[in-house]
């Protein structure tokens, strides 16, 4: 069996072996966070430890609250996988994560866990889109935080979500290449900041698509459905505004639905109306859900790596724990469309 050298651990981890031989005697100079991740890659691959593990400071809990509004309950397919990344990585460098639902009609004062005002955790993780006043209370406590698909656009304040607007500039340009010149972005782009980029994306993809193109693009917005921190809602209007673009004498071909709840809702109302897809109508979701892979038809949609944003969100609250002033980071990460059966080639391409 292939001895494990303090060399393997660091080309392994792409570091030096010195850095390699300080972690794993404890020095003082090497950060907590990277010791921990060198003591936990040293322990992946067999390494004989000779001291034993430095263990979490005594100032500090080895907790950390994730916070997220109670409505999100209701989504935990999405959510829980998030949640699933953050408490594998946390799990990497000895930290435990306790899972807070907040009732966001109540005031910060009673809303918020009492681990965070007893000091019980040493950082949280806040996802999704809780009221200002719940961030601005935790500002006002000096506690270490870090934001997962918010809202608040905030350059202090760490950041990590998916890279929206280029999802969605490249689904719809699989709805041009397609052959699709009259689209339709379903969805409330002022319910989250997530809806905002992906109508960005819609909108800038059909722009580069008409100054390059001989033919002409045309794109209408569907409103009456979207998230906030109350969870998923369909307005009453939404079915009316829907109906007058599929029925037109000139009916839109494809929709681009801000995520893929959003698709679900317009593919059965259009199955209500007898309009078939991808027969009459194209649709592409956003965020690959499961049942996308498995309805019919199977839904083209844009997959969003829910459990590397929860892993990055974990990385990125322990970095501003070891190092309360280090730059904040605003990280975007990479969507990628999967082609399904919702989306039709049209005779003309």
């Amino acid at each position: 069996m292939k001895k494990i050298t303090l060399q393997l651990i660091a080309d392994e981890l792409g570091v030096s072996k010195a850095l390699v031989s300080k972690a794993l005697s404890n020095d003082p100079a090497v950060n907590d966070v990277t010791k921990e991740t060198i003591w936990a890659k040293a322990e992946e691959m067999g390494y004989r430890m000779k001291s034993s593990r430095k263990t979490i400071p005594a100032s500090r809990t080895g907790n950390l609250a994730v916070l997220m509004p109670r409505a999100y309950l209701d989504d935990m397919e999405y959510w829980g996988k998030v949640i699933h990344g953050i408490e594998k990585e946390l799990a990497n460098h000895s930290f435990s994560m306790i899972l807070s639902s907040i009732e966001i009609s109540l005031s910060p004062k009673d809303g918020l866990p009492s681990s965070i005002y007893e000091k019980k955790v040493d950082g949280a993780i806040v996802m999704g889109h809780l009221p200002d006043s719940y961030i601005q209370a935790l500002a006002a406590t000096d506690f270490p935080y870090v934001m997962v698909d918010a809202n608040l656009l905030d350059s202090s304040i760490d950041h990590v979500l998916a890279n929206n607007f280029l999802g969605a500039y490249q689904a719809t340009n699989h709805l041009l290449e397609s052959g699709h010149v009259k689209l339709g972005f379903v969805g409330d782009a002022d319910t989250s900041w997530s809806f905002r980029e992906r109508s960005r994306g819609f909108e800038e993809a059909i722009r580069d698509f008409n100054r390059k193109s001989t033919s002409s693009a045309t794109a209408v917005t569907i409103e009456g459905v979207g998230v906030s921190g109350t969870g998923m809602y369909v307005a009453d209007e939404f079915a009316k505004g829907l109906s007058r673009f599929v029925k037109a004498d000139q009916p839109v071909t494809a929709l681009f639905c801000a995520n893929d709840l959003t698709a679900f809702e317009s593919l059965k109302l259009l199955g209500d109306w007898g309009i078939s897809c991808p027969g009459d109508i194209s649709v592409i979701g956003f965020d690959d859900l499961t049942l996308t892979e498995i309805m019919s038809p199977k839904l083209t949609t844009v997959r969003v790596p829910k459990a590397d944003i929860g892993s990055r969100a974990a990385q990125m609250i322990l970095r501003r724990i070891e190092k309360p002033d280090v730059t904040p980071e605003h990280v975007l990460l990479s969507t990628q469309l999967i082609k399904r059966a919702s989306v039709a080639i049209l005779d003309n391409v």
